[in-house]
């Protein structure tokens, strides 16, 4: 389902929401929003205390999410009724050790009984086969992050052990905004499609546009998180503003 959304769109754009920020209500309004402005899909980040791959924007939204009082418990109650809500599907990021408090298998099952679709997990270890045997077996797509970094026989690794889209990390470093997108990018994009027939989506440091358009050119789809999630973190009606930025983005503005 992952694959067919982001293909059957002209352009596929995923936004990242931190769930539980302000409060769990107003993320479904901020998903429900999202969807209404376009999304081929959307990225529900759980909130964790060490998120190493994240920036300062997202470090700050997991932060106030978790002083908020945010419990996965409470969200996977949610995720039933916002995957009926929603005609797309919906992803969850998480690190591993929230995943592994009730353990790795009860926990894709509970995400997959709730409707999500797939689930991206940034520190995963090295020998993942495991995982992504045990996340297909119940029909969640597990996400692979595919960096500049990557050399070919990791590539390959990586690329044999993903579901739904492989997530091309833009840069070297954490999450965030950035003016200019790296030189080497779209040979990065062509190099993980000569070796996949899923879709390739770029994510980290798209904050306008402009980038979308451009990435569009070479991608399949697009991840964007801190731009949005600035945005939310600093308004009065988040969904608002969510659905706002993420037009913008389509439409060119």
């Amino acid at each position: 389902m992952i694959r067919k959304s982001i293909q059957s769109q002209r352009k596929a754009v995923i936004p990242y929401v931190t769930a539980g920020l302000p409060n769990l209500d107003a993320t479904g309004r901020i998903l429900s929003a999202l969807a209404d402005a376009g999304a081929a899909a959307i990225e529900i980040g759980i909130p964790f205390s060490d998120p190493m791959a994240d920036g300062p924007v997202l470090q700050k939204a997991s932060q106030l999410a978790l002083q908020a009082g945010f419990r996965m418990d409470a969200l996977m109650e949610r995720l039933e009724g916002w995957s009926a809500m929603l005609d797309i599907p919906l992803i969850v990021m998480s690190y591993i050790n929230p995943l592994m408090r009730r353990g790795l298998r009860e926990t894709f099952s509970r995400l997959r009984g709730g409707g999500v679709r797939g689930v991206i997990i940034p520190d995963l270890p090295r020998d993942a086969r495991r995982i992504f045997d045990d996340c297909r077996g119940i029909g969640l797509d597990l996400i692979r992050l595919h960096a500049p970094t990557t050399v070919p026989a990791r590539a390959k690794e990586v690329l044999a052990q993903c579901g739904g889209f492989v997530y091309a990390v833009s840069i070297k470093g954490v999450t965030g905004q950035r003016e200019v997108l790296p030189a080497g990018l779209r040979d990065q994009v062509a190099s993980i499609k000569a070796n996949t027939d899923l879709p390739v989506c770029v994510g980290f440091g798209v904050s306008r546009a402009s980038q979308v358009n451009e990435l569009l050119g070479f991608a399949d789809g697009v991840i964007v998180g801190s731009f949005l999630m600035d945005g939310i973190m600093n308004a009065a009606d988040p969904a608002r503003s969510a659905r706002s930025a993420l037009r913008g983005l389509l439409n060119g503005s």
